[in-house]
């Protein structure tokens, strides 16, 4: 016989309760990684797009300061005389791709002075004037050449030579170079090996100057214009350095596995640990850690894992990198790791520290997402 107090448990009504309030976890999961996962694509591509910028402004304002020194210069040489000169100062400023806005300005004045240098022709005699009595010897004008419409104007080589070498005397090589390859342009034989050794002397100079006040970009052109004429030293360690360091900023956001290649090179084969803005280190351990969050975005959690560990290794006097995070993605890498292979996890462990041990492994070949190599 039932009892009047007893209740029917349904037990299956239980667990459609459960299976729903798991359902409900694994979207939220879901939706969580794919937030994560959109923040650091926004994180890397925000880096590029500055690390774009940056360079576009450095290389306006190096054409703004080219500029300016160029215009500066110019009317010292119409007070001079030195029309070749200017002429090709002009010339210069006026094949740039955004005219100087003192090139109009400075017009006027190089005409006048080209104009007054041209001898004025003697006036015909009218049939008023009174007749040259054949005593009064004539006046001898200076003669000119003209070519083409053009006229040539005579230039004091030897002046410009000793201007050249008072430059280089003051160090002050920007000018020492432009007068010396004004000298070139108008004769190439004038005392041609003299010429070219000060040219090349100026030019290293400049160039060893620009590498140490931090102007790579400038001080690679200035380089590879100076071993046009000769050898230059020292100057290919300078300059190989500077476009790894150059390389590596470039690649730290659009491709870090390059960028940990390069930092790597200068930290460990070359043993440069400051170069112009700071820490080598700081910058390979930042390189590292893109590296390895590209990796962990696109599933390849082991080789992520080796990269972060990596990073943890360096300890950069000042790094942007916040050490913190850096663990827990460490360990993060390491249990899905874990998963992926069915192998025990080891988070955390040590290594030897050898440059192999640093940066770009065999077994993380895979380039980051959109990169190859």
């Amino acid at each position: 016989m039932n009892s009047p107090d007893a209740q029917i448990v349904n037990y299956a009504e239980k667990r459609r309760g459960r299976g729903l309030v798991c359902l409900l976890w694994a979207f939220g999961i879901f939706a969580l990684l794919l937030i994560m996962g959109l923040i650091v694509m926004g994180a890397v591509y925000a880096g590029w797009t500055s690390g774009l910028a940056t360079a576009r402004a450095e290389a306006s304002i190096t054409a703004e300061a080219y500029a300016q020194g160029q215009c500066e210069r110019i009317p010292a040489d119409l007070n001079a005389g030195n029309l070749g000169l200017a002429r090709s100062r002009f010339a210069d400023l006026a094949s740039l791709p955004q005219t100087p806005a003192c090139l109009p300005l400075l017009a006027p004045t190089a005409t006048a002075a080209f104009l007054a240098s041209v001898p004025s022709p003697t006036p015909l005699a009218t049939a008023t004037s009174a007749p040259i009595l054949p005593t009064i010897a004539p006046t001898v004008a200076e003669p000119v050449e003209t070519t083409g419409g053009e006229i040539s104007i005579a230039y004091d080589l030897d002046a410009l030579l000793a201007e050249a070498n008072s430059a280089l005397s003051l160090r002050d090589y920007p000018a020492a170079i432009d007068t010396l390859d004004a000298i070139i342009s108008i004769d190439g034989d004038y005392q041609r090996d003299l010429v070219r050794r000060l040219f090349l002397d100026a030019l290293t100079a400049q160039a060893l100057a620009l590498f140490r006040s931090g102007r790579l970009s400038e001080a690679i052109v200035m380089t590879d214009r100076a071993e046009e004429h000769g050898s230059i030293e020292d100057l290919y360690h300078e300059r190989y350095i500077a476009l790894l360091y150059l390389d590596g900023q470039r690649y730290k956001a659009a491709n870090p596995a390059e960028a940990v290649r390069k930092f790597s090179s200068m930290y460990y084969e070359f043993g440069v640990r400051d170069y112009v803005n700071g820490s080598i280190a700081g910058d390979l351990q930042e390189a590292l850690r893109n590296y390895a969050l590209a990796l962990a975005l696109q599933g390849d959690h082991c080789p992520a894992q080796t990269q972060f560990e990596a990073a943890l290794e360096l300890t950069p006097a000042y790094s942007r990198v916040n050490r913190a995070d850096l663990a827990a993605r460490r360990d993060q890498s390491a249990v899905a790791c874990q998963q992926q292979q069915g192998e025990p996890a080891t988070a955390g462990a040590a290594s030897d520290g050898s440059p192999q041990d640093i940066g770009v492994r065999a077994e993380a070949t895979p380039a980051p997402v959109g990169q190859t190599g």
